[in-house]
């Protein structure tokens, strides 16, 4: 469900929310990085490289790596590239595509027959069913039927074709197919079934960060010493930047009033260090106006509507998947409940810029962050 403008300066992002941590059909435009080209390498053994893929997860991903050749980055790119390819395809609850059981064909079948998937995507579903229940119960891939109504009528409202929203009543109807007990998991036959033939899975929340995850850490494996990923609004950080002068990598979180404020770019800037994720979500793309009142696209389970306590919400963390799973669940949450939250998690830091434009933050974030004025 949710999410962005990335600006490369000597290898510092700028990170918001991407068009959906969803699957859009549109693909966003996204600005072109701006790099320094006078960033040195700390070391002549290292070269940086930079590549950027559209099209999956329905979102610019840009990424960075130190390789000691062309020929060595090349190989890394190629994984990167054909991991994101083939994880946007089997994560994808909008789009069938040929020889592969995706999360739609799940979807197709519900109340069918279970469905035969790959292991990648049999553990993000048994792994969001898993963290449902452990953070709060907020963040349910089984509240598609919901989602995909509000993705009806916000994509009406964009295509200016119809500007209006779902009634209490329908949303209250869809909201019957949502439990997350709908989801059967059959591990040793690698077989996921909804039992309601109205359920859907949406899995916006997780696949992309949990993706990013994934790949960062392959990339780790076979021996990548330094390097950054931003798929939208998910940053990771792979080892220390190679960079003269520097030993954290340098985020910045997007001003969520960028429209508003076109000279203020960002709210903050982060010293990350590394191996680490920072995710943030946000009310600021793909929503559309009603009666002078915004709606955006990550809905409140609670009131079935778009959550309304931030404006963005920003988690820091060591795994992008729970870092993707968090922002979302403390997105939906008021601000003493997503702190309490995030406090109660060992090695978990949150960034909140609420509606009033104040802002909030977790003590972790103290020594490395500069808020700007």
């Amino acid at each position: 469900m949710k999410k962005f403008i990335l600006v490369f300066l000597t290898l510092t992002m700028l990170v918001g929310c991407s068009q959906e941590k969803g699957e859009n059909k549109p693909v966003p435009k996204d600005p072109a990085p701006q790099v320094n080209e006078n960033a040195e390498s700390s070391s002549k053994d290292f070269e940086k490289h930079e590549a950027t893929l559209y099209d999956k997860f329905d979102t610019v991903i840009r990424y960075s790596l130190y390789t000691k050749s062309e020929k060595e980055f090349n190989e890394y790119s190629k994984f990167v590239n054909d991991e994101f390819d083939r994880l946007h395809k089997l994560y994808s609850t909008y789009e069938n595509f040929d020889g592969v059981d995706n999360a739609k064909t799940i979807n197709d079948n519900a109340g069918v027959k279970p469905v035969k998937v790959d292991k990648d995507l049999f553990d993000l579903i048994k792994w969001s069913v898993e963290d449902y229940s452990k953070y709060n119960k907020k963040t349910n891939i089984a509240f598609g039927s919901v989602t995909d109504l509000w993705k009806e009528y916000r994509d009406k409202a964009l295509e200016k074709k119809k500007i209006e929203i779902p009634s209490a009543d329908v949303l209250k109807e869809k909201n019957l197919h949502t439990s997350i007990d709908n989801i059967v998991l059959d591990e040793q036959n690698s077989t996921v079934f909804l039992k309601d033939k109205d359920s859907r899975l949406d899995l916006g929340a997780t696949a992309k960060g949990y993706a990013t995850e994934k790949i960062a850490q392959e990339v780790e494996k076979r021996g990548l010493k330094s390097g950054i990923i931003s798929a939208g609004g998910n940053v990771r950080t792979i080892g220390k930047p190679i960079i003269k002068g520097k030993d954290s990598w340098v985020v910045a979180i997007q001003n969520p009033n960028l429209n508003e404020e076109p000279d203020k770019q960002y709210v903050a800037i982060l010293k990350i260090p590394e191996t680490t994720s920072m995710v943030t979500s946000g009310d600021y793309q793909r929503f559309y106006v009603y009666n002078n009142k915004k709606y955006h696209h990550i809905i409140d389970p609670d009131t079935l509507n778009p959550a309304d306590h931030f404006k963005s919400v920003t988690i820091v963390t060591k795994d992008s998947g729970l870092a993707d799973f968090l922002s979302t669940t403390v997105f939906v949450m008021n601000y003493e409940e997503g702190r309490k939250l995030v406090d109660s998690i060992d090695g978990v830091e949150a960034f909140w810029v609420l509606e009033n434009n104040d802002i909030k933050y977790t003590d972790g974030l103290k020594d490395i962050m500069e808020l700007e004025q």
